[in-house]
């Protein structure tokens, strides 16, 4: 049969066969020699299928092609195709009840001001690399025992700030801090310090079990709807100046609170 007929039959277009043609995986079975008309087989009805059931299943091109190998490749990436597509909807799902809670209408954040005292602190800078909590845990709890072992413990709960790394205008970086009584080493080049000043501040609260419409990818909701009230008082800041600090109950953390100096 010729390219059109088979592509009606097998819900190929003529332009995905030239494809399949063209990088081997649909080869036809004949092709005239002057011509060059292509012609097709009836055993080639299964493999023409699978690449169509593949590609209406967002199968890339490339893993599609690996359903027409033996039956045990072909089930592995089926399988690892199917739970991508699991993770998908998953993903798309969350989206969508956020999206939900969003339209219900915005949630009420209470902003209060309070004085903050003279603080101490240390931090380490967490590498563009680290991109999952549990290393950046690590580095963390590393700067909490090297303080504790040159007796400058941590003063109370820790907190992170978020700047534009030096010499750009669009990376930002991150840095986890703890409050200590007195400054480290200035020996200690791989660690960041500081000390803040007393002044006002504004905070905003959070707990953990809130139900709150978290957007994948943006700030806490508590994050944005403090700067908004910040901005709302006429104060210009930087996120370099805003602090998200863990809240904790008996030494667990039960959710965070987030502050912003408004005084220099």
């Amino acid at each position: 049969m010729n390219i059109g007929e088979f592509a009606e039959l097998t819900g190929l277009s003529v332009k995905a066969l030239r494809l399949y043609d063209e990088q081997d995986l649909l080869p036809p079975a004949a092709v005239d020699e002057w011509s060059r008309h292509r012609r097709y087989s009836a055993t080639q009805f299964e493999s023409a299928l699978r690449l169509k059931a593949a590609r209406s299943a967002d199968l890339p091109l490339a893993e599609a092609a690996k359903l027409l190998q033996d039956p045990e490749t072909a089930a592995v990436t089926l399988a690892v195709h199917r739970d991508r597509l699991a993770a998908e909807r998953e993903r798309q799902d969350a989206a969508l009840a956020v999206l939900d809670q969003l339209l219900a209408g915005p949630v009420e954040w209470q902003a209060e001001v309070r004085q903050a005292e003279r603080q101490h602190w240390a931090g380490v800078l967490l590498p563009p690399e680290v991109a999952d909590d549990e290393r950046a845990n690590e580095l963390f709890a590393g700067l909490w025992r090297r303080l504790s072992a040159a007796g400058n413990a941590p003063t109370g709960a820790f907190w992170t700030t978020i700047g534009t790394a030096e010499g750009s205008e669009t990376e930002t970086e991150v840095v986890c801090c703890w409050p200590v009584a007195e400054p480290p080493p200035s020996d200690w080049d791989d660690v960041r310090r500081g000390t803040i000043e007393p002044g006002k501040e504004m905070v905003v609260r959070w707990r953990f079990e809130q139900d709150v419409p978290v957007v994948d990818g943006a700030a806490h909701p508590a994050v944005l709807a403090l700067l908004a009230a910040v901005e709302r008082e006429g104060v210009n800041v930087s996120l370099a100046r805003l602090r998200q600090i863990g809240l904790l109950e008996d030494g667990v953390p039960v959710g965070m609170e987030v502050a912003v100096r408004l005084t220099s």
